[in-house]
């Protein structure tokens, strides 16, 4: 018998279900947004200091001992923060870097997230979604996207060693569509690769998971897999990452965060930890001590055999790159029509927006949503030409524009 019990999927304040209030919110937004994107209104155009890293492809002058873990980043010296650029940003840059952001995705399915994170204050939301633009250009999320797991893995060494081995990956989705993943602890030692190549393989993830999300679908599932956990495998570099991932850079984006199996000695650090998290991602947080109370959580049906005694009959394995998988990239033509057909539809867009902003009364416009249909599927079409294929598209869950899992399901 199943003892999964299944949440109720959230609706306040989300796209489809909005009141005329919060529909005139958006319409408020998007006045205040354009404002930034045509230097009509100033901003902060500098990056913010809890940025870290904008000097990471430069060579430091002075090694320092003290280095973080998984997910982690190694500590920066004075000089180096010292000779670090400081970036200037402008409106046109954060336009672009929005409608690279919102690749398949309704564009106020995004602004949605950052208004309802900062409890529809749109001051605290434009400042949290510009710094937001702002850390995709830093941390180069592009390159993640645009580049294969071999060039990402000559240039991060040791990047494919992490899909290889299994330290963290996506399967599968709940029967709320959330996709869940994976992040198995007792396989990270902290010197076996880079901190940089730990770090950009977690936003690496992050990104991927984002092409797993179906439509309609907003938050993932995150199982921290603390079976055989030590202090080893501590890393404070990664729990501050995820925190600001969460809570800053992906708000609205974590669904539950299960941490199971924790050993005794983590409590002492949930200690530390919990203070340091936002009171809502706080409250994602669900321990399980055992495979019982995992399956409270998440279907069997939906869970492998192997480890957690679920009854889908799957084992994780990295399936390599193919040679020539991303040769159509190099139709340059073909290419260079789909992103003239896809600037089409952002102005598009743009300019009905923009109409629909003259008059704030808390009304939808059909003929945005239509538009945003018609840039989701064109998306699709244009994916195979601007990002290199991973893992997923490979086992083929996501293929299309469609995401579709399989679970061979064992009674």
């Amino acid at each position: 018998m199943s003892t999964y019990v299944q949440p109720v999927a959230p609706t306040e304040g989300r796209l489809g279900h909005l009141t005329p209030e919060q529909t005139e919110k958006l319409q408020q937004f998007w006045v205040r947004l354009y404002d930034v994107f045509d230097g009509k209104t100033t901003f902060d155009q500098t990056a913010p200091s809890s940025f870290k890293g904008q000097a990471r492809d430069e060579e430091p002058a002075e090694k320092t001992e003290k280095k973080s873990g998984w997910f982690g980043r190694k500590e920066e010296t004075k000089e180096e923060k010292k000779v670090a650029p400081a970036p200037k940003f402008t409106g046109e840059m954060l336009q672009k870097t929005f409608w690279k952001l919102t690749m398949m995705d309704h564009p106020d399915l995004i602004v949605l997230k950052f208004i309802r994170a900062r409890k529809w204050n749109l001051d605290d939301a434009m400042k949290m979604f510009l710094n937001a633009l702002k850390w995709r250009i830093v941390e180069r999320i592009d390159e993640l996207i645009e580049l294969s797991d071999v060039e990402l893995d000559q240039k991060y060494p040791k990047f494919i060693e992490q899909m290889r081995i299994g330290k963290g990956y996506l399967r599968g989705a709940d029967p709320l569509n959330r996709p869940m993943s994976v992040v198995n602890t007792r396989l990270h030692h902290k010197n076996d690769q880079p901190p940089e190549t730990i770090h950009r393989f977690t936003l690496y993830t992050m990104e991927c998971g984002r092409m797993v999300l179906p439509e309609g679908a907003e938050t993932v599932i995150v199982i921290f897999d603390l079976s055989n956990f030590g202090l080893d495998n501590m890393d404070w570099g990664f729990v501050r990452l995820f925190v600001q991932c969460f809570e800053s850079y992906y708000p609205e984006t974590l669904g539950v965060c299960v941490v199971h199996r924790a050993p005794f000695v983590f409590w002492g650090l949930w200690k530390l930890i919990q203070p340091l998290l936002d009171p809502v991602v706080a409250s994602k947080f669900v321990f399980t001590r055992n495979n019982a109370e995992l399956h409270k959580v998440i279907p069997r049906e939906r869970l492998p055999i192997n480890h957690y005694e679920g009854l889908d009959d799957w084992t994780y394995e990295y399936v390599p790159a193919v040679p020539g998988e991303n040769d159509v990239q190099k139709d340059t033509a073909a290419k260079d029509a789909l992103l003239a057909e896809r600037k089409g539809l952002e102005e598009r867009f743009d300019a009905v927006t923009r109409n629909w902003i003259k008059n704030i009364n808390g009304q939808n416009s059909a003929e945005r949503d239509t538009i945003a249909g018609e840039l989701r599927e064109q998306y699709t079409r244009l994916t195979p030409y601007v990002r290199a294929k991973n893992l997923y598209q490979r086992w083929g869950v996501s293929s299309q524009g469609k995401v579709n899992w399989t679970y061979n399901v064992k009674a």
